[in-house]
């Protein structure tokens, strides 16, 4: 007899407008869904047994995925719009969708960040990526801090199964929450396939990339910009390689997150470099990929990092990043050779390093094979097997 096929409803409002980082690692699932959709016996087995409902706040828009179909032309994904987009996200996800939820005849709910709808009885599938907001509360505001605190908590207590992004998050959900290791499936995010494919029109991203001031050789810097990632240090290692390559610049791509107003600013007064950095809020993804790929290296200095994707990107793209310790690369290749101590003189003496190594190409390799272990397909077949586990047939 046939397995029931089970509705998930997946919060999916990260999606929209502009993607953020959840809504990247969602999309990023979805699309090893797809695969495995395609895939040959057994892999898709497992597959047939759920039907995914993605659950949106705001208006109908169109997305590559929602067309996504199995080997029998079942659709996938389906996107169910409230059309409230003037709700803020947690307000909609606390109040709102609990109703849609029954009301589309949802069997579990999937959250892929941070906080699940507390008002819901259905079992429950909760990501965490990381817990900075225990570990660096001066990062946030008080009432923020407080908020995801409490969402983070109580949804950690009620999921069915707490999912984290590496295995140092697993560890922070253990030592902080103090959850069961047979609570907690590691789910990693992988590198998207644009950012190791051969450019289809490299004459056209690097005008594109010239058009945003952003011409050869410079460092890159790709990331919000937080407390916790000093920024800082790049300008000093801009500033000290600027005396052997004067003509080398700095690329800070990310949001300023960073608490008070004017404090990068201020930093890149004091730098010495300010006519030397370009300064990007926003890259589109479409050019990303190319803006990784014409870097001499990445810079990604982290105090705390629940995965650090990034790093990933980067060597995918054919550039090496210097990081520092803590991030989802020390797992994946435990013998980087551009991994710096977390401090000033150690990591711009590895900016150096990098910089001048006649090995940059052979480690560039090594990073593209590490990085092409990870595999949106394989993290979304562990969510099958992990839903599979919690709701058995």
């Amino acid at each position: 007899m046939a397995s029931r096929v089970v509705r998930v409803g997946v919060v999916a409002y990260e999606m929209e407008g502009r993607p953020s980082g959840v809504g990247r690692f969602l999309e990023g699932l979805l699309s090893g869904l797809a695969e495995l959709a395609e895939a040959e016996e057994p892999a898709r087995t497992d597959l047939e047994r759920w039907s995914f409902q993605l659950f949106f706040k705001g208006e109908p828009f169109e997305h590559p995925l929602f067309a996504a179909r199995d080997r029998r032309g079942r659709l996938l994904f389906e996107p169910i719009f409230d059309r409230r987009p003037s709700w803020r996200p947690i307000a909609w996800e606390q109040l709102r969708l609990p109703t849609l939820l029954r009301a589309h005849g949802a069997g579990a709910v999937f959250s892929p960040g941070y906080s699940l709808p507390l008002l819901s009885d259905l079992p429950g599938f909760l990501t965490l990526h990381d817990l900075s907001f225990e570990r660096r509360p001066e990062e946030f505001a008080p009432r923020e801090r407080w908020r995801r605190r409490l969402l983070a908590r109580w949804g950690a207590r009620r999921a069915a199964r707490v999912f984290a992004s590496s295995r140092f998050g697993g560890d922070e959900l253990m030592r902080l929450y103090g959850l069961a290791r047979r609570r907690i499936t590691l789910l990693s995010a992988a590198v998207a396939p644009r950012f190791a494919a051969r450019p289809a029109d490299p004459e056209g991203e690097a005008l594109a990339l010239a058009g945003l001031g952003v011409r050869p050789p410079y460092l890159l810097w790709v990331g919000t910009l937080l407390p916790r990632r000093p920024i800082g240090w790049a300008l000093a290692a801009l500033g000290r390689e600027r005396a052997r390559h004067p003509e080398l610049t700095l690329v800070v791509a990310g949001a300023d997150r960073m608490p008070g107003h004017g404090v990068f600013a201020e930093e890149l007064a004091a730098s010495g470099v300010a006519d030397a950095v370009v300064r990007l809020p926003f890259v589109p993804d479409a050019l990303l990929p190319a803006l990784y790929r014409e870097a001499e290296l990445t810079l990604y200095p982290s105090a705390y990092e629940g995965f650090g994707l990034p790093p990933l990107e980067s060597l995918a793209a054919g550039t090496p990043a210097v990081t520092t310790p803590g991030q989802a690369l020390d797992d994946l290749w435990p013998g980087d050779p551009y991994r710096a101590p977390f401090e000033l003189e150690g990591f711009c003496a590895m900016v150096k390093t990098a910089l001048a190594d006649r090995r940059r190409d052979a480690v560039v390799t090594e990073g593209q094979a590490r990085v092409a272990t990870l595999s949106w397909r394989a993290s979304a077949a562990r969510l099958l097997a992990t839903l599979a586990e919690e709701l058995p047939a």
